[in-house]
């Protein structure tokens, strides 16, 4: 069971909220955990073997990333067993680290620089803020950020002001923000239960936190927040966010009180939103957003299918009238997507 979709979904309030809770915890949970059992013991008996190149051997995907300079042009998925990166021949493990991470953001200042978060392998106990500048193959523990290590299960760095870190522990309860790289942090308040985040990469002050109930904006690096109220994503549980390249693009997953989600987009600050043109099929939630060098967006997903849940990860080029599958844990899936 993945804790990033189970621990953030609960809450003890309106009724909507639990509805909305109840949904996705009985769909992308249940799902999911059979998915993983059904498909991800054939998947690793035959990487290297299948040619199915979109097929990776991970049980759920939680960061997606991709370093916007530099001479390294891959790209990476965060997943429960370690990182990946997407070759020529389909996806490989970076390194040989499996721990499980949840948290995970690459540093858009730099050619080099990731962040991750979350749990070693097998072991228990969580791994706290940690930094790899060799593309994921070692990385160190900068901070636990509290007395005991946390796990972060969101995770964004600001484009706009170097070393600036938003994380939040899972379970969405707590919210810390680090102004030198990770290496100090400080709490901040929260306006709800904390599923995703999004530093603004063009105002240093901005920042977004999706939570259980709805989409909120802070323009004082996280001490304050608003609520935004359009009518597009008024009260709806935020699974996923990320900016386009440009930065003037804001993506989000929204989850509608019966459990049906979409993609939207905002083009003015959150303010205003529409539904993207084209929809990730049969996605019941996006966890997260992230962009591409030439302008596309990845977006990583938790799919129904005939099995249960896929744990995936789709392209855009054309800012949501369409999206391509990248990877996926299901050869079903990549099977009736292959082209």
């Amino acid at each position: 069971m993945t804790k990033k979709q189970s621990e953030v979904r609960l809450n003890k309030k309106p009724q909507k909220k639990k509805l909305i809770a109840v949904i996705i915890i009985a769909i992308v949970i249940g799902g999911g955990t059979a998915a993983y059992f059904a498909t991800s013991g054939k998947n690793e008996t035959t990487e290297g073997k299948t040619n199915l190149s979109l097929v990776g051997p991970w049980m759920d995907i939680h960061g997606v990333g991709m370093f916007l300079s530099g001479d390294d042009t891959s790209l990476y998925l965060a997943t429960h067993n370690g990182l990946f990166r997407k070759e020529a021949d389909g996806w490989k493990r970076v390194g040989n680290d499996k721990s499980d991470l949840m948290g995970f953001t690459i540093d858009r200042n730099s050619d080099n620089t990731m962040y991750s978060s979350g749990h070693p392998p097998g072991m228990g106990g969580n791994l706290g803020f940690r930094i790899s500048t060799d593309g994921g193959n070692k990385w160190q523990m900068i901070s636990p950020v509290k007395d005991s290590p946390v796990d972060f299960h969101s995770m964004t760095a600001s484009a706009s002001s170097p070393g600036l870190v938003y994380g939040s522990p899972g379970g969405g309860t707590e919210l810390f923000v680090s102004h030198d790289g990770g290496v100090s942090w400080q709490p901040l308040s929260i306006p709800d239960r904390i599923i995703s985040l999004a530093a603004d990469p063009i105002s240093a002050d901005t920042v977004y936190a999706g939570t259980i109930s709805g989409l909120f904006k802070s323009t004082d690096q996280g001490k304050n927040w608003t609520k935004l109220d359009h009518e597009q994503i008024r009260d709806l549980a935020v699974t996923g966010l990320g900016f386009s390249k440009d930065g003037k693009a804001l993506y989000a997953f929204k989850v509608l009180p019966h459990g049906e989600g979409f993609v939207a987009r905002s083009d003015d600050g959150g303010q205003t939103w529409v539904n993207t043109s084209g929809q990730i099929p049969d996605a019941k939630g996006v966890w997260n957003f992230a962009p591409g060098r030439s302008g596309e967006m990845y977006a990583i997903t938790s799919q129904q299918t005939p099995a249960g849940i896929a744990a995936s990860i789709y392209r855009s080029n054309d800012d949501g009238v369409s999206w391509t599958l990248e990877g996926t844990n299901n050869e079903d899936l990549a099977k009736s997507n292959a082209s």
